[in-house]
């Protein structure tokens, strides 16, 4: 209970912390540097990579939204923000839904982790807002809930196993993602 209590303060005051204006933080701060959700998806990757034991190959079953990822490195930088929104916002929903008890991970870099994929989700979300239609790509978001939620039926045993499968997949997904982000200057 408190480490519930933790996660929402520190939310809360990522969230007071948010000025961003438009989508600037998708761009570089100035010539030659990262963005800030670059370094914060750094970060993520990182922490992803840190707070267990070393992440194993498994067979993922992120394929599944190839093409979506395929799709979004050919479309406006509008909609590849929105896309990257949606799969942020599914993999933040998907460790607040899971019952994560099982696991033995660094209770520290995990919370790290949350609050880094809440900023991202909520600095994105101010970046969307501006923008006027998302009906077209309902489809995509439907994909994109259903494979995440598919993704957390599967892992329902909660067992340490199921969650570290549930890692190493959200760890693709998140390498991905910054490669898409990589694309927007």
């Amino acid at each position: 209970m408190h480490l519930k209590a933790v996660w929402m303060y520190c939310t809360l005051t990522l969230l007071s912390w948010s000025f961003a204006q438009g989508c600037t933080w998708m761009q570089p701060r100035e010539k030659g540097s990262q963005s800030n959700f670059k370094v914060v998806s750094y970060h993520s990757i990182q922490l992803l990579e840190q707070m267990g034991d070393a992440v194993t190959q498994r067979k993922s079953s992120a394929q599944m939204l190839n093409r979506l990822y395929e799709h979004a490195k050919h479309v406006q930088a509008e909609e590849r923000v929105i896309f990257i929104y949606e799969v942020i916002n599914n993999i933040k929903e998907l460790f607040i839904n899971g019952k994560c008890d099982a696991v033995t991970w660094d209770q520290k870099k995990f919370l790290m982790f949350q609050l880094n994929l809440d900023r991202q989700a909520s600095e994105l979300k101010q970046c969307i807002e501006a923008l006027k239609s998302r009906a077209s790509y309902a489809s995509s978001f439907k994909k994109i809930k259903t494979y995440f939620k598919k993704m957390l039926q599967e892992s329902k045993n909660y067992s340490t196993d199921d969650w570290e499968a549930v890692r190493a997949e959200v760890l693709t997904h998140l390498r991905r993602l910054d490669i898409l982000a990589s694309m927007e200057k």
